[in-house]
């Protein structure tokens, strides 16, 4: 995503780009994410850089295979105040939402689209500019445009080395280039060692790697006879659901989490079906080749099926006592966090610039097009809460009370 953006914005500025993938283009995490498109972070800068992506996808929906049915975060009481500041973080960046607090009106409030809701919550922000996209149809648009503006993309070509600055190594030799511009997603720590850099940060005075891995569970669900089809008839939006605790089996009433949890969810990509995710797993060293579905660690834990579908069971009745009818298709990816889970775009060397996404790709389609006035026009304010020096700083993004690592 980051990669293919930025590389169109600096080719329609003037720039001659080469780009380099080591096998396909979105054959990472970018070309199996969820697509899903929100602006439900807790930092207030980030505001108004997700804003600018949504006005991306807004220019060719179609093009890039968005679906602008919009996004409601429903949330308990704990996280009330998020959703309080949040919406005001989107009324000083011009961001449309709608935010409805008391359980009582957010159960009025849910059921007007879906009779049958049935989580208790305390706070609804609604995003009626959020949505989702189709992943890959995203990356072969951003491909296609950058190729249109004279971008030529290799792959198949494996980066193994950088040489006094002037010039990347390859597996297929050495090519020459004034500057180098890193979008290595997960695989970020690996280039930052062929830099000679040492990929941790200076943290309340405290080493910290500079990323963090997590497996993200994910999967595609179906149930016959039963969708998230509601009142309005229209597409349902994406749903994010999070609740105090506990939650139950729908199979068979055990405890399978005693404290916080919340699933996100979303109809599939064929209008059937149900695509969601929930709470990740952190992992200490993981093994990143191959990425995805082929790579037995990447995979949802045996555990997500019931705890996926039994979060659906205490949203919507329609799903209660159905958890052994449920086809499931596991799936899931590595992602990797920065300490404060926000992206990094620095130069970390004098000709070479950084974009570190944590995850948040599809949120933040339009940094390729800052980073690019950032390398070319030597400064871009939108992108200086995202420096790298603001760990040694202590200038972090602000956390939300959420139970996921990236909200």
């Amino acid at each position: 995503m980051n990669g293919l953006s930025v590389a169109w914005a600096l080719a329609e500025r003037g720039a001659e780009v080469l780009v380099l993938d080591k096998g396909r283009i979105g054959g990472g995490a970018s070309g199996i994410a969820g697509g899903i498109v929100r602006n439900y972070y807790r930092s207030e800068p980030i505001a108004e850089l997700v804003k600018l992506s949504v006005e991306m996808f807004e220019e060719d929906p179609e093009a890039y295979g968005f679906r602008q049915v919009g996004y409601i975060a429903a949330v308990p009481a704990a996280q009330v105040d998020d959703l309080v500041a949040i919406r005001a973080q989107h009324e000083r960046a011009g961001y449309e939402s709608e935010l409805v607090t008391g359980i009582a009106e957010c159960r009025e409030y849910l059921t007007w689209t879906w009779p049958d809701w049935d989580a208790p919550v305390a706070a609804v922000l609604h995003e009626r500019r959020g949505g989702w996209a189709d992943s890959m149809q995203t990356v072969r648009r951003l491909a296609e445009q950058a190729r249109a503006a004279g971008v030529e993309i290799r792959e198949e070509v494996e980066v193994t080395g950088f040489g006094d600055g002037s010039e990347v190594r390859t597996a297929d030799g050495p090519i020459p280039c004034d500057t180098v511009v890193l979008a290595a997603g997960p695989w970020t720590e690996q280039v930052w060692r062929m830099l000679g850099l040492e990929p941790s940060v200076e943290v309340d005075g405290r080493r910290r790697p500079l990323l963090e891995y997590w497996k993200a569970q994910e999967g595609e669900f179906a149930l016959h006879g039963a969708g998230l089809s509601g009142r309005a008839g229209s597409e349902a939006p994406v749903v994010h659901l999070d609740q105090s605790g506990p939650l139950r089996s729908d199979w068979d009433g055990r405890m399978l989490v005693e404290g916080a949890w919340g699933i996100y969810f979303r109809m599939g990509r064929t209008g059937t079906g149900i695509t969601g995710g929930g709470l990740p797993v952190f992992l200490s060293r993981p093994r990143l080749d191959p990425y995805g579905p082929e790579n037995p660690e990447h995979g949802a834990e045996p555990a997500f099926r019931d705890f996926f579908v039994s979060g659906l069971a205490t949203a919507l009745r329609r799903f209660r006592g159905r958890a052994g009818d449920w086809q499931v298709t596991p799936a899931g990816g590595v992602v990797s966090h920065t300490p404060d889970n926000y992206p990094v775009c620095d130069w970390v060397q004098p000709n070479t610039y950084a974009i570190v996404d944590s995850g948040h790709g599809f949120k933040t389609l339009a940094i390729g097009r800052l980073a690019a006035d950032d390398i070319l026009g030597g400064g871009e304010p939108l992108l200086e809460p995202f420096r790298l020096d603001r760990f040694e700083r202590g200038a972090l993004h602000a956390a939300s009370k959420g139970p996921y690592p990236w909200t």
